[in-house]
C-alpha cells in the first residue's frame, strides 16, 4: 500500500518533457558554434525544429529558415541578429 500512494503521489507531480524552455524570437538568427544543420522533411518547420533543439541536452538553441526550410542547431550561441524569414530558439 505504501508503495502505491508513492507512486501516485510521484505520477501526479507535473514536469516537463524538455528540461529547458525555449525562448523564441521571430525575424532573429542565431550566430554561434554551429553543432548540426538538419533538412529531413521532419524538421522542416518551427516546431519539429524546436523539438529536436529541445532534445539535445548538449544544443544551446536553433534557428529556422522558413525559405529554405533548414533548421541549424547551435552548440554555442553569441548572439542573435536580424534577418527576415527566420525563428530562433535559445535554452
Amino acid at each position: 500500500m505504501k508503495k502505491l500512494m508513492i507512486m501516485i503521489a510521484l505520477s501526479s507531480i507535473p514536469f516537463s518533457v524538455s528540461s529547458a524552455e525555449m525562448t523564441m524570437k521571430e525575424d532573429h538568427a542565431i550566430q554561434g558554434k554551429i553543432f548540426a544543420v538538419k533538412t529531413a522533411k521532419k524538421y522542416s518547420s518551427v516546431e519539429g525544429c524546436a523539438k529536436i533543439a529541445s532534445a539535445k541536452s548538449k544544443v544551446a538553441g536553433f534557428t529556422f529558415d522558413r525559405k529554405s526550410q533548414k533548421c541549424t542547431l547551435f552548440k554555442k550561441v553569441r548572439n542573435l541578429k536580424a534577418k527576415k524569414g527566420s525563428v530562433s530558439g535559445t535554452k
